[in-house]
This record gives structure tokens, sequence and C-alpha cells, in this order.
């Protein structure tokens, strides 16, 4: 029995409506997962979250403690987020350090591989403010690097860093005297060594 045409035209608009609503949960899905890799992409591209050789970022030693870069006192909180496809715990060593300008300081996050096999993970950071990666500069650190770590095991991941004195010349940091570093952890897609060949084939393909 035909459908009255209001009745019709209803059920069309509803089928619309949900196809609609499909294709934008795909996307959005789609997003979620892409936003890491472009994030990295973006960081690589501008210098945030990444070490550079240019501007700032040569090292020197520190002032003397009694000059004015010194007795201006940053405050640096850390944190930590991991990637919901990433079975692992990871958190900052301590909550911040405060450091005077062209002071070097050593902080630890800790990662620990709560499932049971063996994952790559690979960082990304962001600053807040972001500007402020114009002049923290990390001697050593973890970001970009990736990371294996076996099933049920913990590793202390360490950043050794400074504050460019130049930072103390640049107006627009005038009232600033904190900085937030975050570190981002999610799974790499690379394979797994030779070593864990073994592994690899007990794996579900």
């Amino acid at each position: 029995q035909p459908l009255p045409r209001g009745r019709r035209k209803q059920l069309e608009d509803s089928l619309q409506t949900t196809w609609w609503y499909g294709a934008a949960g795909m996307i959005i899905f789609a997003l979620v997962f892409a936003c890491v890799p472009l994030y990295k992409i973006y960081c690589q591209a501008t210098g945030q979250g990444q070490a550079s050789a240019v501007g700032h970022k040569e090292y020197s030693p520190p002032p003397s403690k009694e000059s004015v870069d010194a007795k201006r006192l940053i405050t640096v909180d850390f944190a930590a987020t991991v990637h919901t496809s990433l079975p692992w715990q990871f958190v900052p060593q301590q909550r911040r350090v405060v450091v005077g300008l062209g002071e070097t300081a050593l902080a630890f996050y800790r990662a620990k591989n709560t499932s049971d096999r063996p994952i790559i993970g690979v960082s990304v950071y962001h600053m807040i403010p972001a500007e402020a990666g114009l002049y923290f500069n990390k001697i050593q650190c973890f970001c970009f690097d990736e990371q294996l770590i076996n099933p049920g095991e913990e590793v202390d991941l360490p950043i050794f860093f400074f504050i460019d004195p130049m930072m103390g010349r640049d107006n627009r940091f005038d009232h600033v005297d904190h900085i937030t570093l975050s570190y981002l952890f999610f799974e790499s897609d690379s394979e797994l060594p030779d070593e864990y060949e073994e592994f690899k084939k007990s794996m579900p393909s």
C-alpha cells in the first residue's frame, strides 16, 4: 500500500538526517585519530615541540647568581596525557620546578606499559604560552624519540632544559612567571625489532 505523500517525505527527511549524522560521526572519528600525527607535523614545521639549532637554541653558561637574569624566576609546570589507544601510564615525577633564566634543570617523567605486549610509543609536546617555545631549550629530551617498553616495564624519561635569558628582554613575557610543559604519548606504527620476532608470530593477524 503506497504511503501518503506527507509520511513518505517524513521518512525521506529522517533517512537523510540519519545519513548526515552518520557521515559527521565518521569524520569526527577520523579526525580524532588523525590529530596526533597532524599535530606532530605541525610541531616539526613550527618548532613547537622540538629542539632547533637556530635562534635562541644555543646554550651558554648560566648567568651569575647576582645577575638580573638569574633573579628572574620562572615556574615550570609539568603535565602528561596518554592517547586513548595506548595502554600506558604516563606521569611527571614532579609537579613543577622553579628556575632562573639561563639556569639548567633536570626533570623526569615516568612511563609504564600496563598491557601484555611490548609497545613502541612516541611523544609530542606543547607549551603554554605557546610563544615560550622560542626560549624553552631542551638539551636532552625524549620527545619524538620512540620508546619501546615491555609488558609491565616502567621507565624514567629525563628532560634537561634551560630558559634562554633573552626571554627577559622580550616584553611579551614581562608578566609571565609560569610556563606549562605538556606531553602527549601515543602508539607508534613502527615495527617491533627483530628480537621480538617470536612475539610477533604469536600476535593475531
